[in-house]
């Protein structure tokens, strides 16, 4: 087997999106789609006519190229046909190319090494049962005793919404850059062109926004990408009313539903509450610059 580099122009995207599709982790952060947005000049790694592929999500910094992992994105890694000495050649490609790699590998790689450390996101799978607990409940009844109610928001006022509610959020209080948080808007518009792309908002009684979330389905993973409530302070339950309205709309649309992440006890207990199950992955890290560059790295 025989790895080939393709650069950006010269990707097949129907065929590598097919492959993602056919995988046993068919996530949306590994489609054409997804990564334009995230990583606009990835490369492609492929075995065969895109048997076995990996997202070569590379950037050029100080002089020296690295392998980051995209913002929004988790779980990249092999898909397609994947064992072990498969993996061990794709590890083998990137190691050899980059000194400095910050990656995360999707459940279905299982290569071992001193370099991967696990991670935890949370899953709801809909061909299991799985039950909303008592609190979670109680929150939602709240919400609806507020009179609060959940709709689906056009397309058309998507970005708009999104730029004028999320993201003053994600850069003042969840310290995202301006740079950043233009990728997700772009991420919007490539989600809208795909037709995968699904935002909720929950309205008060007064048709005021409590709650605003985008998720992306491609028809087996549902993804929460991104949202937040705006009544904290009130504790009125909009954030809990929103996720069961989409766990309940994509329950006939997709195989499981991504709550995309976990790693806060915050936000664990929050998906456990609506029967989120733990999924453990890797996090391939990988340091070997030189020591004047690494200084100058962990100084950022």
């Amino acid at each position: 087997m025989t790895i080939t580099r393709i650069q950006h122009q010269d990707i097949d995207f129907k065929k590598w999106d097919q492959t993602i599709l056919s995988s046993a982790t068919p996530f949306v952060f590994a489609q054409s789609f997804y990564l334009n947005a995230t990583c606009p000049q990835w490369d492609a790694l492929i075995i065969g006519d895109y048997e076995s592929v990996f997202p070569l999500t590379y950037k050029t910094k100080f002089g020296f190229t690295y392998l980051p992992q995209p913002p929004f994105t988790s779980q990249l890694g092999v898909f397609g046909k994947v064992d072990l000495e498969i993996e061990q050649l794709f590890f083998y490609y990137i190691t050899q190319h980059y000194k400095l790699i910050d990656i995360e590998l999707n459940v279905s790689n299982k290569i071992a090494s001193e370099f991967i450390t696990p991670k935890n996101t949370y899953i709801l799978n809909y061909q299991s049962e799985y039950k909303f607990n008592q609190n979670t409940k109680r929150n939602i009844n709240k919400a609806i005793e507020n009179g609060f109610i959940v709709e689906r928001v056009e397309e058309k006022d998507v970005l708009t919404l999104s730029q004028k509610y999320l993201n003053p959020f994600l850069e003042r209080e969840v310290n995202l850059t301006k740079v950043t948080v233009a990728l997700l808007d772009d991420l919007l518009k490539n989600s809208i062109e795909s037709k995968t792309l699904y935002a909720f908002k929950v309205l008060d009684k007064n048709q005021t926004i409590k709650a605003l979330g985008h998720f992306i389905c491609n028809g087996k993973h549902v993804l929460y990408l991104k949202g937040t409530n705006f009544d904290k302070a009130d504790n009125s339950g909009s954030m809990h009313l929103l996720m069961q309205y989409a766990i309940e709309f994509f329950a006939n649309k997709s195989t499981f539903f991504d709550f995309g992440g976990g790693s806060k006890q915050g936000l664990a207990n929050f998906y456990m509450g609506f029967g989120g199950q733990v999924s453990t992955y890797s996090f391939l890290q990988v340091n070997r610059l030189p020591r004047l560059i690494k200084f100058i790295k962990n100084k950022k």
